[in-house]
């Protein structure tokens, strides 16, 4: 008996050594895990029917331009609501040579080019991270994009690359200045109407079940406006989607 008990002994840690450890499946019935998309409204601020973005009633990031009429009422607004705020700073774009206000470009100083952040920075403290309105030039400059990211550390701010140009070297940067960074997958409304909107959110879904997450940009357009306030409530009821702030997609720290 004892001859036999051993035996088996022996062939259960024999076959523990050989065969591969079994894998720990899903409970039945457990829920898939859902793609989830953060939506950034840029350009806020001009207007008072900005103010409608507002009043969606899930998860939008609103990206209000620090130097407009409304940026200060809105990001307090937005606040109030339980949305998030990002700024969305000016940057020089493409072809475009002269200096303006408000605006960080090639042109500025070290000095200047922080004067202008930090007068954004005091216009919007609610600000939980920023992205660039155009930028297609300075965003492909290494040297104020190193500047902006070692502001941004200093803040505990976040980065997202609107990615206005393919050469940019924003998130790059970001990412090696250790900063929380993303970057635009689809601008919704380059198209400003409800047809075509649709189809860059079918893109939208799309990127998002492939990758798990999408971050979609999209414009304070009528069109825009009316496609968010009929289909959001649609999204949140079929469950298909999670809609989150864009905070909520940042890679989590090492």
């Amino acid at each position: 008996m004892a001859l036999v008990t051993s035996l088996k002994l022996a062939v259960v840690l024999l076959s523990a050594m050989i065969l591969p450890p079994v894998l720990a499946l899903p409970l039945q019935g457990e829920p898939p895990v859902q793609p989830r998309i953060a939506i950034v409204i840029d350009d806020l601020g001009h207007h008072q029917n900005h103010f409608a973005f507002v009043e969606l009633p899930l998860p939008v990031t609103l990206a209000i331009m620090p130097f407009t009429p409304k940026a200060e009422a809105l990001a307090a607004s937005a606040t109030r609501h339980g949305h998030e705020v990002i700024i969305h700073m000016p940057m020089q774009a493409e072809h475009r040579d002269e200096q303006r206000q408000g605006e960080l470009d090639r042109f500025d100083t070290p000095a200047q080019f922080i004067a202008t952040l930090y007068a954004a920075f005091s216009r919007l403290p609610q600000a939980k991270g920023l992205n660039n309105h155009q930028g297609s030039r300075l965003t492909a400059e290494v040297a104020p994009m190193q500047l902006l990211m070692k502001e941004l550390t200093a803040r505990q701010l976040y980065f997202l690359d609107s990615r206005t140009t393919t050469a940019t070297q924003a998130e790059e940067l970001a990412r090696t200045a250790g900063i929380p960074a993303l970057r635009r997958h689809v601008f919704l409304d380059n198209e400003p109407h409800l047809e075509a909107i649709k189809k860059e959110w079918s893109r939208v879904l799309d990127i998002a079940a492939e990758q798990g997450f999408a971050v979609a940009i999209g414009h304070p357009y009528p069109a825009t406006l009316e496609f968010l306030q009929q289909h959001l409530p649609q999204l949140a009821e079929q469950g298909q989607v999670e809609l989150v702030y864009l905070s909520e997609l940042l890679p989590t720290p090492r």
